[in-house]
């Protein structure tokens, strides 16, 4: 059976060196989210955002301190539904920024160099993390960062980056006025740290005016200021793209789709009109199967060989079997539909094997619902069409 994109970028995720730890920062407010709700269950093609960064880390063999504050009760459920373990938990009970919750996380400094990495980049991939590492250690450095460039001018999610003279410059917009022409680049909330180096500098981190709150970037400056050897490594945007906003939820979720369309794509899988299917990051395709526009393809959903999703369906938790028709407009929830079956459209399909031998049903026993999609309900599983 063909993988999906997750399997296959956990198949092929580099194992790194024994000397190197991470510490997930996960404890903030979402404030602007306006939502009252932490922005970190919050999924992206059917999988909560912060388990994005955790499977990544673990495919890496990362050894990992999760630092939680805001609403952790949410976040360490999403942990527990999903069997996540091996992960170590620090508590920032008062939120006073990312500076504030490294700090937080002191007690679980082991390695002698540390990850540090904000929860809330989804799109980061284990080719960025290698490169930093290795370049990280190649150098000998103090500290290490990954940097883009961004041409958003009304952004705060990051801090700039300008470098005068060989020496750098950590400018929190939020808090001063920014030239343009010095402007290098972004951090985008990726570091890796001497251990030596964080505990002799973290804790001349300085409050800010503005939000009284303390900038973990502010230890590039003081790197800088005390001549420490500093490394970057620039990387696509795209990869390093902060969700702070709904909006920004939508482009990466937008970018995430895109990946996971492109995987089935190259492997043989037709999509009528690309930009409106949903599509989860567990469902299965095989090759030959064809995408109605506007079908959703929700959860551990399997496709199986030329089988037809038209336009509009609706497929959750469910197998379709080799040249099953689903035709637009129907519901398919926690089935299985037999090879060569057809189902017609505004059909309704709960908990059913469908066999593809299709057999008339008196209608007051049939198992399926024809019209106006109703609630979700558990039904007979020994009906069959």
């Amino acid at each position: 059976m063909k993988e999906n994109l997750q399997q296959v970028i956990k198949k092929g995720a580099s194992l790194m060196p024994k000397n190197l730890q991470a510490i997930l920062l996960a404890g903030g407010k979402s404030i602007r989210f306006n939502t009252e709700k932490t922005k970190l269950t919050e999924k992206i093609c059917g999988k909560e955002m912060i388990l994005y960064p955790l499977d990544l880390l673990q495919r890496m063999n990362i050894p990992t301190t999760m630092v939680v504050g805001f609403q952790k009760e949410k976040i360490l459920d999403v942990l527990t539904k999903h069997n996540i373990k091996n992960v170590d938990i620090a508590v920032q009970e008062e939120q006073l920024g990312t500076g504030h919750a490294v700090v937080m996380s002191r007690d679980h400094w082991e390695k002698e160099h540390i990850l540090i990495m904000n929860g809330d980049i989804p799109l980061m991939t284990a080719e960025v993390i290698q490169k930093l590492y290795n370049k990280h250690i190649k150098t000998d450095a103090d500290i290490s960062f990954a940097t883009a460039h961004s041409l958003d001018e009304t952004s705060d999610n990051y801090c700039r980056i300008v470098i005068n003279d060989n020496k750098i410059r950590v400018i929190e917009r939020r808090d001063e006025a920014l030239d343009r022409d010095a402007q290098c680049c972004v951090s985008v909330g990726v570091y890796i740290v001497k251990k030596s180096f964080l505990q002799t500098h973290i804790d001349k981190l300085t409050k800010s005016s503005l939000t009284q709150e303390y900038y973990l970037p502010e230890l590039i400056q003081i790197a800088s200021n005390h001549n420490c050897k500093i490394i970057t490594t620039p990387i696509a945007f795209d990869l390093a793209r902060a969700v702070n906003t709904l909006a920004e939820l939508w482009v990466v979720e937008h970018i995430k789709r895109s990946q996971l369309i492109s995987y089935w794509m190259n492997h043989g899988v037709r999509f009528a009109i690309s930009l409106n299917v949903m599509i989860d990051c567990d469902v299965i395709l095989e090759p030959g199967v064809y995408i109605g526009s506007g079908a959703h393809l929700l959860g551990k959903t399997i496709v199986k060989k030329n089988a037809n999703i038209g336009a509009f369906a609706y497929v959750k938790n469910s197998t379709i079997e080799e040249n099953a028709k689903i035709k637009s407009h129907t519901v398919i929830i926690n089935s299985t539909i037999g090879q060569d079956a057809i189902i017609n459209s505004f059909t309704q399909v709960n908990y059913q094997h469908v066999d593809g031998t299709l057999k008339k049903l008196p209608k007051k026993t049939s198992p399926l619902f024809t019209g106006a999609i109703k609630d979700e309900i558990e039904m007979d599983n020994s009906s069959h069409l």
